[in-house]
């Protein structure tokens, strides 16, 4: 009978730090995600800091330049977003938010010869 008693004791009280957590949890937010990806810009939107590239697993994703993102050539000069081209091949990285990347680096590993 005592047993019985301090289980059911146990039970209420599990129960009661189990609801008790619950009423205090927040809600999810979609955490960032780092993201990198090697391909070939196949479309660019200055005005707009919009690179499209097509890279081995995909035929083309749209990533957000951040005003602050570094971007450089393959000697590792400056580069600006405008300097970028089509049909250069860059390595990305940067964070993804489940709605938006954000391309926070930029490398060109390949540019074309004129």
């Amino acid at each position: 009978m005592m047993r019985s008693h301090i289980s059911t004791l146990v039970a209420a009280m599990v129960l009661g730090l189990v609801l008790a957590g619950t009423a205090n949890a927040q809600a999810r937010v979609q955490e960032r995600v780092s993201f990198a990806v090697t391909g070939e810009i196949t479309a660019l939107d200055v005005k707009a800091r919009n690179l499209t590239v097509k890279s081995t697993s995909d035929e083309g994703v749209v990533y957000s330049v951040a005003d602050s993102a570094t971007i450089l050539s393959g000697t590792n000069a400056k580069l600006a977003i405008s300097d970028l081209k089509k049909g250069w091949a860059v390595v990305m990285n940067g964070q993804d938010d489940g709605v938006t990347k954000v391309a926070t680096y930029v490398k060109v590993v390949k540019a074309p010869s004129p």
